[in-house]
């Protein structure tokens, strides 16, 4: 098995053996291993797994959410060997949190501030397909890009909880109808 590491400062590729002393490694585990050099060249050995877990790790929805919420990382770090602190460390405090606040509430605070981070934030001024002023209903692609909801055939929010979420990151004044939306974007990646 060839397994995705999330480190503080690497994003570390590494192959594993299975058997049966062999414990199961999930998406989006917490881990500490050892990594063990091989020689020719090949990727490092994953090796002494030991599994840190968390409280909601046995709460089946909770943990579907989290997998969810994991996969899209993959996708958005492939070609990435360096990366900055803030990936795991924001990852971290999710995972801390995942049992005592609502897991979608999390991932949409969490992906804001990645936006925010890479400065992917976009304005609520114009809808990025006709390029026209947008009004009191907002719309939201992929990667949190403002259109307008006949543009997109979507769903939308209201400008003004919106600009407070885009301003502040909260997601407290927004209600939960807003949430699921903003997580349905979130989800489809970064």
């Amino acid at each position: 098995m060839i397994a995705t590491l999330l480190s503080e400062r690497y994003l570390k590729r590494m192959y594993r053996f299975y058997g049966a002393r062999h414990s199961i490694l999930q998406l989006g585990y917490l881990i500490d291993y050892e990594d063990e050099e091989s020689g020719g060249g090949f990727m490092p050995r994953l090796r002494r797994v030991s599994h840190i877990g968390f409280p909601w790790l046995y709460e089946r929805d909770r943990l579907m959410q989290w997998h969810r919420y994991i996969s899209i990382f993959e996708p958005h770090l492939r070609d990435t060997e360096t990366i900055e602190a803030f990936y795991f460390d924001t990852l971290l405090d999710a995972a801390k949190k995942w049992d005592r606040q609502n897991p979608k509430r999390i991932v949409c605070e969490s992906y804001h501030s990645i936006q925010k981070f890479e400065g992917r934030l976009h304005p609520l001024d114009r809808c990025h397909i006709c390029e026209k002023k947008l009004g009191d209903d907002i719309s939201l692609m992929t990667a949190m890009i403002p259109a307008h909801p006949e543009c997109i055939y979507s769903p939308s929010v209201k400008r003004k909880k919106l600009e407070s979420f885009f301003e502040t990151g909260s997601t407290i004044s927004l209600e939960d109808r807003d949430v699921e939306y903003l997580y349905e974007v979130c989800i489809k990646g970064l």
